[in-house]
């Protein structure tokens, strides 16, 4: 079984598709994740909404969430739903009305604040995407931090020793993305001692899956869809890792926090 905590193709694929993506995968959870910084501004909040609504009408929904609240910025963002999603990504890798993003300067504003009180007891807040200002202003106020896909390297959208070390303190969970720029994973058996390092030094129980599939091209290669999470029970395997641990990776962390964001909503 795979929870993959961030997947694009609900930006690029019409959302009622999602069990013809999985392609008969019915034990997966595959977190839908909605790109905003894809859209045109102006469309922004409606397409939010119409995808929304048909993946929640779905047999099954997956896990929503959005990538880049922006879109909120100068609205009455306190009476949007965040209650409706699974975690909620401040921005992309720009600065925005809320936040400065990994390619930027700009730090937590007074309506990143604003709005992170808004997501709290709603929705985890997702640090994926902030510069390191942002990000320890951000990891102050949120109640349920994560980071849904991010690498381990020096680039700068990879968490450093000591934000890893501050989000497991925060009973955070870190989804290991498959982008090769913030890996330095160029291929499966690469990815899997990627996994066993960062298991090495932190623990297994905050890492999780976060493939960021249809948000890049720059992927490990052998690892591509969710039949090659086969491969990669494999490759772990062969590095001594039982099937218990691999499922910790590969499904049961993200689950049990996933689990614990619903328990925990102040509705």
């Amino acid at each position: 079984m795979t929870f993959d905590l961030h997947n694009d193709f609900a930006t690029e694929i019409h959302a009622s598709d999602y069990a013809k993506y999985l392609d008969g995968r019915k034990d997966d959870i595959i977190t839908a994740a909605i790109w905003t910084t894809e859209f045109e501004p102006f469309q922004a909040a409606d397409r939010v909404r119409q995808i929304t609504s048909t993946l929640s009408a779905l047999d099954t929904p997956p896990p929503i969430a959005i990538e880049d609240i922006g879109f909120l910025c100068g609205t009455e963002y306190d009476a949007f739903d965040f209650s409706r999603y699974f975690y909620c990504t401040l921005t992309w890798n720009h600065t925005n009305g809320f936040a400065g993003g990994a390619l930027s300067d700009g730090d937590l504003t007074a309506d990143g604040k604003k709005v992170i009180a808004a997501m709290n007891g709603k929705c985890a807040v997702d640090l994926a995407h902030l510069n390191r200002k942002s990000f320890y202003s951000a990891i102050e106020l949120a109640e349920r931090p994560m980071c849904s896909h991010t690498g381990f390297n020096s680039h700068p959208r990879s968490l450093t020793d000591a934000q890893i070390r501050l989000l497991i303190s925060r009973r955070g969970i870190i989804g290991i993305s498959a982008v090769t720029a913030f890996t330095d994973a160029e291929t499966i058996g690469q990815l899997a001692v990627t996994i066993d390092r960062f298991v090495s030094e932190y623990g297994i129980n905050a890492l999780c899956l976060g493939t960021d599939f249809f948000g890049t091209k720059d992927l490990p290669k052998g690892f591509t869809d969710y039949s090659d999470c086969d491969t990669l029970r494999y490759e772990l395997s062969l590095l001594g890792y039982a099937d218990g641990d691999i499922d910790k990776i590969l499904y049961g962390n993200a689950q049990r926090f996933y689990e614990e964001i619903k328990n925990e909503r102040h509705l």
